[in-house]
């Protein structure tokens, strides 16, 4: 499988302090690949960094690619143009915006050749809930119906590869279950998606492969179903009765 998103050797560092070392990482189309670990883990650096985006000023080195191209130099927007969309884990919508005037902001006109920008009408048959509270505003909508929307802005702008961070932060264990199944039926049209989750037993229901993180390094990778028998997996994150 050729990989739509990698990461080779990526660095992230604060002064003279280290905070991510990935050796590689890679996604590839119509795969959900889960990264977990503990809070402080480096889940969260970790996609910021592969977008470019940080909330201090880290140093980043390494190579990011995306569709084979070479991106690790763009600034955050150029690599959200080319593709790669993050939903942050503060949900990335707008407060004082109906819902439908969320969905219509996120146009962005022609998408290039491989890529699906996913139409008002496509968003609402994906999240049902949605169309009802179409006219609401954002600040109005649960924790729920705001993840929904973050995902289904960041599908108006025809991702190449998305990327969510802590998706099911604040969430009822349902709307847990539902979000993910949703992510998941993405990556099975096609979409290439990171998932950044803390919850690691929801999370290890729906993913392909796992990502486990420990101050800052990856320590364990694999396939969900080798993955869960894992005894840092099992013990830490599942429960002793699963190991």
């Amino acid at each position: 499988m050729s990989a739509v998103l990698e990461a080779h050797d990526l660095v992230v560092a604060y002064g003279g302090n280290q905070a991510l070392h990935v050796p590689h990482l890679a996604v590839g189309r119509g795969e959900l690949v889960g990264v977990v670990g503990a809070n402080g883990a480096g889940k969260s650096t970790l996609v910021n960094s592969i977008l470019g985006w940080s909330r201090g000023r880290p140093r980043i080195t390494g190579k990011v690619t995306l569709q084979g191209e070479d991106i690790s130099q763009l600034p955050s927007f150029a690599r959200v143009r080319k593709g790669l969309l993050l939903i942050p884990e503060g949900k990335l919508i707008f407060g004082t915006m109906s819902v439908a005037e969320n969905l219509a902001s996120a146009s962005i006109g022609d998408v290039p050749a491989g890529r699906k920008a996913y139409s008002v009408d496509e968003i609402y048959d994906l999240f049902p809930r949605l169309k009802e509270r179409r006219g609401h505003l954002g600040s109005q909508l649960s924790g729920g119906e705001r993840q929904m929307l973050g995902i289904a802005r960041a599908l108006r702008l025809g991702p190449s590869a998305l990327l969510l961070d802590e998706p099911s932060i604040g969430l009822a264990p349902r709307l847990v279950a539902t979000v993910l199944q949703t992510v998941k039926e993405l990556a099975d049209t096609g979409l290439a998606v990171l998932l950044v989750e803390q919850n690691v037993s929801a999370a290890i229901e729906v993913v392909d492969r796992l990502v486990l993180l420990e101050r800052g390094n990856v320590v364990a990778e694999g396939p969900a179903a080798t993955m869960r028998d894992d005894p840092r997996i099992a013990e830490a994150y599942l429960g002793a009765h699963a190991a």
